[in-house]
């Protein structure tokens, strides 16, 4: 063989190789680009929103736990601090909404409330306060970051949740209605087979979130809104309590409602969210 063609096939080689390379590089840019982009739409929350933030939460993706399964709770319902604060719950009507790909921010990605309901669902969250002023205030949230949430005065004489979360009970996110409520196991199971909810798919996984850290979903009439105030009363009565209660049984757990399985958001797509900016 000349010497000519013998040097041509690895040549050969290396720029096939080569061209491939910059061909897989385009494409990942271009999804990361994407991905980026989706997860700005969603809003301020816990993380900067900028690539460090975004390369932050795309790690955390790798970590997400199933946010539906109660099981978690089991072990939890009959011990000290787990009682159940709500009664029977009805069942959420119709499918759970879409939640988004990224932990961080925890946000949906349709069934949003309107303006008359979104202003209802921040005079409930005024009335709890008001009613529960000697044991919570409003202030800054430690875990969102730039908008205030339900927070226990003091909260080392609180739960032991309550020193987790410095404090934090409930916040709503302003640019979906969606909120955040820490429960009980008792209260979080009932939510969660209820349908009115689901656990932060990092709870319970980094260590400075309860495993009863859950996402409420946002009201979308009167009767609903009644519902969110039932619940966020309960997660103030469990995180002001001693954690010494032992009636953590699961006597006031409903029946498990029929629900549509939670439908997430595709990998990529930019989510059809209003443009605020992020948890």
């Amino acid at each position: 063989m000349p010497i000519d063609q013998a040097y041509a096939k690895p040549r050969t080689m290396r720029r096939t190789a080569a061209l491939a390379a910059i061909a897989v590089a385009a494409l990942a840019g271009a999804w990361a680009r994407r991905d980026y982009l989706a997860w700005l739409a969603l809003g301020e929350g816990g993380l900067p929103a900028n690539p460090k933030g975004w390369l932050i939460t795309s790690y955390l993706r790798l970590r997400k736990a199933d946010p539906i399964a109660t099981a978690v709770y089991d072990a939890q319902i009959h011990t000290p601090g787990a009682a159940a604060h709500l009664g029977p719950l009805p069942g959420r009507r119709g499918p759970r909404p879409r939640i988004a790909a990224w932990p961080i921010p925890h946000r949906q990605l349709d069934q949003f409330p309107g303006p008359k309901i979104r202003t209802a669902l921040e005079r409930v969250f005024d009335d709890a306060l008001r009613t529960h002023a000697g044991a919570v205030h409003s202030k800054l949230s430690h875990f969102e970051k730039r908008n205030s949430a339900v927070t226990l005065r003091d909260p080392a004489a609180g739960h032991p949740d309550a020193r987790l979360s410095k404090g934090e009970t409930a916040h709503i996110h302003p640019n979906d209605g969606s909120m955040h409520m820490i429960f009980s196991a008792a209260d979080a199971t009932s939510v969660l087979d209820a349908g009115w909810g689901e656990r932060h798919p990092l709870a319970g996984v980094l260590p400075e979130l309860p495993s009863t850290y859950i996402y409420v979903y946002p009201p979308r009439d009167g009767a609903e809104l009644a519902i969110v105030a039932q619940l966020l009363n309960a997660a103030i009565e469990h995180m002001t309590s001693t954690g010494t209660d032992q009636s953590g049984d699961r006597q006031h757990r409903p029946p498990k409602a029929p629900t549509t399985p939670r439908r997430t958001h595709m990998r990529g797509a930019p989510p059809p969210t209003p443009g605020q900016r992020h948890e």
